[in-house]
């Protein structure tokens, strides 16, 4: 703790309690938020069923690691090995960021339509960069990764306590604004007895964590996972590697330790998602229970948040939910986003699931962008019956469009859609008769 001022820890900390506070914490079936050290790898894997596995191949995941995280994946291939039930690389690309001189772009801006598991070797240092990195690629344009992830989660094989300041804010910062997406938080690894110094500061970093952190928001504790839960010290336990620089913990056992613990702390956090409220973390997970009814407050809440993410995506900070919003029973049931400037509607229009008007209409003489973008998750809107997405740019529609049953208006005149083909046409043709007749050339 000498490293940081006991104002500034208690201010942090209480920060960190409103955050937990407010936007609500993942917590496994006992009630308890997702921690994994070397037991809880050990103990959770055998756990794992092919249910769960299916469910974690479902997932969009974004990892940003070093060398250590290269030892991580070669664990999972090792269980694959073991039980091919375990699989978790078949939809895996590596991009190595380092060695195109730090340059993002290397990573495809659509990487995620096709691949669902993206680990990014990062820049070394300084260890902040790691974060920035990773901060980038989910908040900013080109990438803008924000709305297709599901999880985003950084390695570290070793840090010092100055780190904690910059890791804690910006991951807060990342938790806060993009609810939707699971964060998980790691400390950092151990290396052999011959690297003391910065093992130590490991362990410093790793107490700054767990301090702050466990049982708040979902916890790997690469630490502990490597040092067999604090049996073998501040250093990876001496039969968990041959490296004669004494860095990676290479041996089998070591790999597939931290690749169970990565596969079970996932499992875990988005196993429970959670509805997220000020002071109350309501469990979504399904149950042969009968389900709880959620309090019209709670539920209101929850879509106000996706209207204000959908809002802040599109640099429309300063508009209000309120005033864009009709409210019924404790959930949006109308949206008004016409002519404001929403250039993208992204995925998570699918979570007002009891949205029955929502209007998206352009003018293009306002000088505000004009909507390019409507995604597939449209489709989970399922009560929508009035749609305006008229005088716009799109260009094309999702495919889902159609399951939109319980519609009865839709506009679509003044795009750039060119065409639309089998039943998606078919269906535009009924809903919206003179759709083709009114598109502008692209």
């Amino acid at each position: 703790m000498k490293t940081i001022k006991w104002n500034r820890f208690l201010q942090r900390s209480v920060a960190a309690c409103c955050l937990s506070m407010l936007i609500g914490a993942n917590v496994t079936a006992d009630g308890a938020t997702p921690y994994v050290g070397a037991k809880e790898a050990d103990d959770g894997y055998k756990t794992l069923t092919a249910e769960d596995m299916d469910m974690l191949r479902g997932k969009k995941i974004l990892f940003a690691s070093r060398s250590f995280g290269l030892n991580m994946c070669k664990g999972l291939s090792a269980l694959k090995k073991e039980n091919p039930d375990m699989d978790f690389l078949s939809s895996y690309q590596r991009f190595n960021v380092p060695k195109s001189g730090g340059d993002l772009s290397i990573i495809p801006v659509d990487v995620f339509e096709e691949t669902n598991f993206v680990h990014f070797l990062a820049t070394y240092w300084p260890h902040t960069k790691r974060i920035e990195e990773l901060d980038t690629l989910i908040r900013n344009a080109p990438h803008n990764f924000s709305e297709k992830i599901d999880v985003a989660m950084i390695y570290y094989h070793t840090a010092q306590p100055s780190l904690f300041e910059v890791y804690s804010e910006k991951m807060d910062a990342l938790r806060r604004d993009f609810p939707h997406i699971t964060f998980i938080y790691v400390t950092s690894g151990f290396m052999a007895e011959s690297q003391a110094k910065s093992n130590a500061g490991s362990a410093a970093f790793g107490e700054l964590m767990r301090t702050e952190y466990k049982g708040k928001v979902p916890l790997y504790d690469l630490g502990m996972i490597l040092n067999n839960d604090g049996a073998c010290g501040n250093q990876y336990c001496p039969d968990y590697s041959k490296d004669p620089a004494g860095v990676h913990p290479n041996l089998t056992f070591a790999e597939q330790r931290m690749a169970k613990g990565f596969l079970v702390i996932l499992r875990d956090a988005l196993k429970n998602a959670p509805a997220k409220t000020a002071g109350k973390t309501v469990s979504t997970e399904v149950t042969t229970q009968a389900a709880v009814p959620e309090a019209p407050e709670v539920l209101q809440f929850r879509d106000e948040r996706v209207v204000r993410a959908i809002l802040d995506h599109n640099g429309l900070t300063k508009k209000r939910v309120a005033g864009s919003s009709v409210v019924e029973n404790g959930r949006i049931i109308e949206l008004y986003l016409q002519e404001c400037g929403i250039k993208e509607l992204p995925p998570f229009i699918g979570e007002l699931t009891e949205l029955r008007k929502l209007h998206l209409y352009g003018d293009p003489e306002l000088g505000y962008p004009l909507l390019m973008k409507v995604p597939p998750e449209i489709s989970k809107c399922t009560k929508v019956e009035e749609l305006l997405l008229n005088d716009n740019e799109l260009s094309r529609l999702p495919e889902t469009m159609v399951s939109l049953k319980n519609l009865k208006t839709l506009s679509l005149g003044n795009n750039k859609i060119s065409s639309l083909s089998g039943p998606l046409k078919s269906w535009a043709d009924q809903m919206d008769p003179d759709w083709a007749e009114t598109q502008q050339a692209p």
